[in-house]
């Protein structure tokens, strides 16, 4: 990406399930990038995931469903089978605890940072 993205280029890195060393350079190399997290940060087993977002600064993160997969734990799959733009909540919650900031702040955010990336 170094070669060919210029550095101050707005990036969204989607559905981002690696690392903080993984996503770490690039944070650094492009300021404009934003990292897009799922309902994949519920799951017990994220515990990398959620080590990442622990460290990656909340102005720079995006919420994303990732529809149809990533259905957010706790939802039963006789209730709905696939993953719709109305359970972004789920991840949002997780946000906040991982984060230990009230559910309305990370919104208010996430919000802002949407509009900025991708000019709405």
């Amino acid at each position: 990406m170094k070669k060919f993205v210029p550095s101050d280029y707005k990036i969204h890195r989607h559905c981002f399930i690696g690392s903080y060393q993984v996503i770490e350079p690039f944070l650094n190399y492009f300021p404009n990038m934003s990292v897009g997290f799922t309902a994949v940060l519920t799951y017990p087993s994220a515990w990398e995931v959620r080590g990442a977002l622990k460290k990656i600064p909340l102005e720079r993160i995006l919420v994303e469903t990732n529809s149809p997969y990533f259905i957010p734990r706790g939802v039963s799959k006789r209730f709905c089978q696939f993953s719709h733009p109305g359970m972004a909540l789920h991840t949002i919650k997780e946000i906040a605890k991982i984060k230990d900031q009230p559910i309305s702040h990370i919104l208010v955010t996430i919000r802002k940072n949407t509009s900025l990336l991708y000019n709405i």
